[in-house]
């Protein structure tokens, strides 16, 4: 039996944690992992669309409209709280704005965290030892 739409397939997932086992942390920073894990799935769920920047010229339809939001519902449901609560300060309407938001957060967190590692190299005090053998 074929589906009515093609967004039947997506309504079958009754758990994204089990597909989508790692949850986003700012803490450890793996948001590369996540976010791959998480566009693998949506592209085999045909909803990669929703990541990407929306045509403005194109209304949605209510099929898409309910699709889109069950997409938002997947990040909200495989991030830490703390992100989670920052996520939804920004009241997102749409997947793709809170999939923004988070790229933004850490590809910002990566230079802070750069400048943060590398003053901490630098003010360590190893002795007579060299790199090698301190680590």
């Amino acid at each position: 039996m074929a589906p009515s739409n093609k967004y039947d397939k997506l309504y079958t997932v009754t758990s994204v944690t089990h597909l989508i086992p790692i949850k986003l942390d700012l803490a450890k920073h793996n948001y590369t992992h996540w976010s791959t894990l998480f566009s693998t799935h949506c592209g085999a769920f045909n909803v990669s669309s929703f990541l990407e920047a929306s045509s403005s010229s194109d209304t949605p339809d209510e099929e898409s409209l309910k699709a889109g939001a069950v997409v938002l519902g997947w990040i909200y449901l495989t991030i830490l709280e703390p992100l989670l609560e920052r996520l939804l300060n920004t009241q997102p309407k749409t997947a793709h704005a809170a999939w923004e938001f988070l790229k933004t957060i850490f590809q910002d967190n990566k230079r802070s965290k750069v400048v943060e590692l590398t003053a901490e190299l630098r003010s360590l005090n190893i002795g007579d030892l060299n790199a090698e053998q301190y680590f």
